[in-house]
C-alpha cells in the first residue's frame, strides 16, 4: 500500500519514492485537482505534509495548507484516496508494461518456432510479426 505521494500538478506524481508517473500517464481515474493546487506532499514526516496552492492566473504561490492526517481533505478528495489511487495506478502501469513485454516475447517465440532463424540464430525469413508502433500504453485500459 502506498504511504507517500508527491503530486506536482500537471507535471508528475511520485509514489513511495519508487514510481514516478508522468502527468500524461496518470490514467482516467485520478481524483481531479484544480489548477489552484501546485503541489500535494504526503510523506508521513513531521512538518513536510502540505498542499501548496497558487494563483492560476499568475502562477504565483498563494499559500500552504498543512496536512496532519490521511483523512485530511485535498479539495474534493482525501490524502488516503490519493494514496489508494496511486497504489492502484502503479499496479496498472506495471501490469501494462508486463503485458507489452509478454506480447513481444510471444511474437518472438512464434517467429522463432516458424523457422525464421538459422543454426547461428540469424534471421533468414520474414520480419518479426509485432506491431512496433505500440507501447505499454496500448496495453493499459486505464490510460486516459
Amino acid at each position: 500500500m502506498a504511504t507517500h505521494i508527491v503530486i506536482s500538478n500537471e507535471d508528475y506524481i511520485k509514489i513511495d519514492d519508487s514510481h514516478i508517473i508522468s502527468w500524461v500517464d496518470k490514467g482516467n481515474a485520478m481524483p481531479s485537482l484544480s489548477s489552484a493546487i501546485h503541489y500535494v506532499i504526503w510523506n508521513n514526516l513531521p512538518g513536510q505534509n502540505e498542499i501548496q496552492t497558487k494563483d492560476p492566473s499568475t502562477g504565483n504561490m498563494a499559500g500552504n495548507t498543512d496536512l496532519s492526517s490521511s483523512t485530511d481533505a485535498v479539495e474534493n478528495t482525501t490524502v488516503q484516496e490519493l494514496l489508494d489511487w496511486g497504489e492502484t495506478r502503479k499496479g496498472q502501469i506495471d501490469s501494462a508494461i508486463l503485458d507489452y513485454g509478454n506480447a513481444l516475447e510471444n511474437a518472438q517465440t512464434v517467429w522463432t518456432d516458424a523457422g525464421n532463424l538459422d543454426s547461428t540464430f540469424n534471421s533468414v525469413d520474414a520480419p518479426l510479426a509485432f506491431d512496433w508502433s505500440k507501447s505499454w500504453i496500448d496495453y493499459d485500459s486505464n490510460y486516459s
